[in-house]
């Protein structure tokens, strides 16, 4: 651009840095490399300066900080392939990263970094419509079994008790939080959620559903208990109870009871290796922890999707509306139906939430993507199926479109959005976040 064509800011910039280049050529270069550093306040997306600058640090033997810059650069201008070039030249493993997530697609959720706002709900149409679109569209275990992590009761307190406090957890998805305060703020869901309390709390209400269980020992699957306390401690939470179901499931359960108790299906156990079985393990250790389960089960009682993959995900449901009768009463359909929406916009977060807990306690993208894709597969395919043959089902579809899915879609389930969700889980692990978490 010709620099009388150039914005106001830009031209004010442009002065900014020939006085820079002075005041650098001058008795006191410090001070031209502050005044550099201010032409970028001006214009953060002033190329010319950001590699000035890049350069000098390069010279000042402070390469993480010109590395920084031509991050920064690429962003601006990810086509640009002389710094591409450049970048290669100082740090190839930089490069081939963001190289990387380019190929990635972008969260749709968090593309914005928007404010959850219930005015988001508006693009959905009735939620009869089958093609209904969905909204807006720290520990790593060790490969020896992270037992240390457990060893000594000087150790407990840094443990996280099960449903205590509602603090957003390390790994939480970006808007997870924002969502669930909106649900807080709706009087009909906290009636809901009351209700579960009070099932939760009654043993009549539930015995029943365990009563279809068996322990890890009476199933003989001593192993699940064992590794058990593995998962447990990559998240520093207190083991719950665990039982099978001789049944096969597409999620772990998790029934935050007065006895915390994790339920996972016995064909897992053919189906899973050891890390893939930490996966299933942690994101189901998720949901004990922030009352996670608790708001789970009751967003699933307002949306009242069809639940097919498991007896008593099914029941749990219907046994807990005997506590929570009259939530609606009194309600315009087109309030049921908006909360309907806010609860499965919600749900789909916390699910990229839960998931990225389970990649914490298995340490293994790859087999935390490939327990994904398991999971959504039909039972005699669970133990077979790869990352890549699963993902070759939706090749060329956008991200964005992988997460509409409409409310009546289950977003723990739903192959289409099993993919999305292993793609965003495949990016989030290439992040600082996750590193420092591990």
């Amino acid at each position: 651009m010709a620099e009388e064509q150039e914005s106001p800011q830009r031209k004010a910039a442009r002065m900014k840095m020939r006085e820079a280049r002075q005041l650098f050529e001058g008795r006191h270069p410090e001070r031209g490399v502050e005044a550099m550093r201010e032409v970028l306040e001006l214009d953060p997306e002033f190329i010319e300066p950001r590699r000035w600058l890049a350069r000098y640090y390069l010279q000042a033997d402070e390469k993480h900080r010109a590395i920084a810059q031509y991050e920064e650069m690429l962003r601006v201008e990810p086509d640009n392939e002389e710094l591409w070039e450049e970048l290669r030249e100082i740090d190839p493993a930089t490069a081939q990263r963001l190289e990387r997530l380019q190929h990635i697609a972008p969260d749709p959720f968090v593309a914005q970094r928007a404010d959850a706002d219930l005015s988001d709900l508006d693009d959905f149409e009735d939620e009869d419509e089958e093609e209904e679109e969905a909204v807006g569209a720290p520990f790593q275990a060790s490969a020896s079994g992270g037992d240390e992590i457990l060893a000594g009761d000087e150790e407990e307190e840094e443990y996280i008790e099960a449903a205590e406090g509602t603090e957003p957890l390390p790994w939480d998805h970006e808007q997870d939080a924002e969502y669930r305060d909106q649900l807080n703020n709706i009087p009909a869901f906290v009636d809901v959620l009351d209700g579960f309390t009070l099932f939760w709390q009654d043993p009549l209400g539930w015995s029943h559903l365990v009563g279809q269980c068996s322990a890890p020992e009476d199933a003989r699957w001593r192993e699940l208990e064992n590794m058990l306390p593995t998962a447990a401690g990559s998240l520093h939470v207190v083991p719950p109870s665990v039982l099978v179901l001789y049944q096969h499931t597409r999620m772990p359960l998790a029934l935050p009871m007065k006895n915390a108790t994790v339920v996972m299906g016995e064909p897992y156990r053919m189906a899973f290796t050891g890390q893939e079985l930490l996966f299933a393990l942690g994101l189901a250790l998720h949901g004990l922890l922030n009352e996670n389960a608790e708001y789970w089960w009751a967003a699933e009682h307002i949306i009242d999707r069809d639940v097919e993959d498991c007896d008593i995900r099914r029941m749990v449901v219907e046994g807990a509306a005997d506590f929570t009768v009259g939530w609606d009463e009194g309600l315009p359909r087109e309030e049921i139906v908006r909360l309907m929406r806010l609860a499965h916009a919600w749900e789909m977060r916390a699910v990229l939430s839960a998931d990225r807990a389970g990649l914490l306690a298995s340490g293994d993208v790859n087999c935390a993507c490939r327990t994904i894709a398991a999971m959504v597969s039909p039972p005699g395919e669970a133990g077979m199926v790869s990352v890549d043959e699963f993902l070759s089902q939706f090749k060329g579809t956008p991200a964005g479109e992988l997460a509409a899915i409409g409310v009546k879609q289950d977003p723990w389930t739903d192959p289409r959005y099993a993919a999305y969700r292993i793609q965003m889980l495949q990016w989030w692990a290439t992040t600082d976040e996750y590193k420092d978490l591990r």
